[in-house]
């Protein structure tokens, strides 16, 4: 809890000189608590439980995609109520699944090479890590921004994220 609370006035500061620099630092941290439950699923998969490596990937992939949405959703652009079912949840799943055909393309290779648990989460990371800007474009500019454009009273850049009206699931 110590670094939460160091953090916080740092990133209060960093919000009112660019929002946007303190979206992409909560987007980072995001992240990395799916990079690292993406790791640690994959570890248990691969190195202690046994499973196929392409099999561990997968599993791991889907597992770390679930916090890294409702974090990047509650957190980063401040959403909440419903989520909505064609404005967000289906477009950041194809955005993960597009990282998923991506890395599972780069695993493939890297496993007909080795067995190696740690090339493997290196494979999967450089995949992600090229798709990691562009979809924070498209989270910021398009997905979350539908928000704004439904409700244009709000500031996005200022907004808590709480819409004054329910959203429908068509977005």
């Amino acid at each position: 809890m110590g670094v939460v609370h160091l953090l916080i006035p740092v990133l209060s500061r960093l919000e009112a000189r660019s929002p946007t620099l303190a979206k992409l630092f909560r987007y980072s941290s995001a992240s990395a608590v799916a990079v690292t439950t993406y790791v640690v699923v994959l570890v248990i998969c691969h190195a202690v439980i046994g499973l196929p490596e392409m099999t561990s990937h997968l599993t791991a992939v889907f597992v770390s995609s679930v916090p890294n949405y409702l974090i990047n959703r509650s957190w980063t652009w401040k959403q909440q109520g419903k989520n909505r079912l064609w404005g967000e949840v289906v477009p950041f799943w194809v955005m993960a699944f597009l990282g998923l055909v991506l890395s599972t393309i780069f695993v493939a290779i890297v496993d007909r090479r080795t067995d190696s648990t740690a090339a493997i989460a290196a494979a999967n990371l450089s995949a992600f890590g090229v798709l990691w800007l562009a979809k924070f474009v498209v989270l910021d500019k398009l997905m979350w921004k539908v928000v704004h454009d439904l409700h244009p009273e709000l500031d996005i850049e200022d907004s808590t994220g709480e819409t004054p009206l329910p959203v429908s699931a068509d977005g």
